[in-house]
């Protein structure tokens, strides 16, 4: 038994995060239903693709955040695929949905008529900015949410410009953030038999990542600055190196074979050696170019050093700690994909089958053998 196979969902949206949302319901045994717009989710067209020739079947992308659901195509401005769609939603659990505020009421598909055939369902609407706010009809992009949400502004080094980080990043946080707020929303349900709605918005779910870095300047008033750790080269790539306490200060020299540094009184204090980051770089590069990321990492680490590896995609798949985990799967079409983001001893993460080709046709048992829907409960 999995932990989420007596749950229904619908998933109407399309892009990242409602596919993120929806997917750990699926992960963990829920019935999800991804229901698709004519020409396909968008993903769809997102590489990788093997030997780089586009196939809307054959995303990476895609591929990860829609395995274990089933597929079907509807025109949503067709009156009779509209039709199809409102029964689906009507009996399921959960409904996912990335219409822009207001329009999935208007297309008869909002959470109020759905209540009215199931007081139990939970409706998840994920939009850019939310239901309410002056920014709640504007379009956006992932950029735009990460840069709006503080994150950009704190990212990459103090001596440059602000960083983005590769990836749809704000996406996948929502997606987190609504799935989050559905359980929350069935926790409720259970306890009171009501269902209701859940705003997700993208740059609220962004946002609430930059607490740290706001709570420090509103304490302090000082204005929030960039201090990312810096990546400093080795034999064979990068490492990151943050020597903090005077005792790990001391047992980085000695790994080095350069016990007199850690005597250095230019460095005496973490104070110091924070003040004067720059010069110890410049100390650092020669020995750390005489070792590789391996020797480094299982040289300092057992020493309570902070040091980490910075793994590309080839490395990060040959792990030996991911490895032994178990987290990385292969689907049934052979293509190998991150697993759970969490492990769980009694009902554990399970992956079943492919995602759903594009024009696939599977909800025919849904409507009318359901596991159990949220009306029946």
């Amino acid at each position: 038994m999995t932990a989420l196979s007596d749950l229904s969902i619908v998933e109407l949206s399309a892009g990242v995060a409602g596919a993120f949302c929806a997917k750990m319901f699926a992960d963990f045994g829920a019935d999800v239903l991804k229901v698709e717009p004519l020409g396909g989710d968008p993903i769809r067209s997102f590489g990788p693709f093997p030997d780089d020739i586009l196939d809307f079947d054959k995303s990476g992308l895609f591929i990860y955040l829609n395995t274990n659901k089933r597929g079907i195509v509807l025109d949503i401005d067709s009156a009779d695929d509209r039709a199809i769609a409102f029964d689906l939603c009507a009996k399921a659990d959960v409904v996912i949905e990335g219409f822009p505020p207001g329009y999935a009421d208007e297309i008869g598909l909002g959470h109020e008529r759905l209540e009215l055939c199931n007081p139990r369902v939970v409706s998840v609407s994920i939009t850019p900015f939310g239901q309410s706010g002056p920014w709640r009809n504007w379009q956006t992009t992932d950029l735009v949410q990460y840069a709006a949400s503080g994150l950009g502004y704190v990212n990459g080094s103090p001596r440059r410009k602000p960083l983005k980080e590769p990836g749809p990043e704000s996406e996948f946080q929502a997606g987190a953030s609504a799935f989050i707020g559905a359980m929350t929303a069935l926790a409720y349900r259970d306890m009171t038999g009501q269902g209701q709605r859940v705003d997700v918005s993208v740059l609220d779910s962004a946002a609430s990542t930059f607490a740290p870095q706001f709570l420090g300047a509103m304490h302090s008033c000082q204005p929030v600055t960039r201090g990312a750790t810096p990546l400093l080269p080795c034999k064979d790539g990068w490492v990151s190196l943050n020597v903090r306490h005077d005792a790990t200060w001391e047992y980085m020299w000695l790994f080095f074979g350069e016990p007199e540094l850690a005597r250095d009184t230019r460095f005496a204090t973490a104070a110091d050696r924070r003040r004067l980051n720059a010069e110890i770089e410049e100390i650092l590069l020669p020995h750390l170019a005489r070792h590789t990321m391996q020797e480094l990492f299982y040289g300092l680490a057992p020493l309570r050093i902070l040091i980490g590896m910075t793994l590309g995609a080839e490395n990060l798949s040959d792990d030996e700690h991911l490895r032994a985990r178990g987290f990385f799967v292969d689907t049934p079409d052979g293509t190998t994909i991150p697993g759970a983001p969490f492990v769980m001893s009694e009902t554990a993460w399970n992956l079943r089958t492919s995602a759903p080709s594009l024009g696939q046709r599977d909800c025919e048992s849904f409507i009318s053998e359901p596991k159990r829907m949220a009306g029946n409960a």
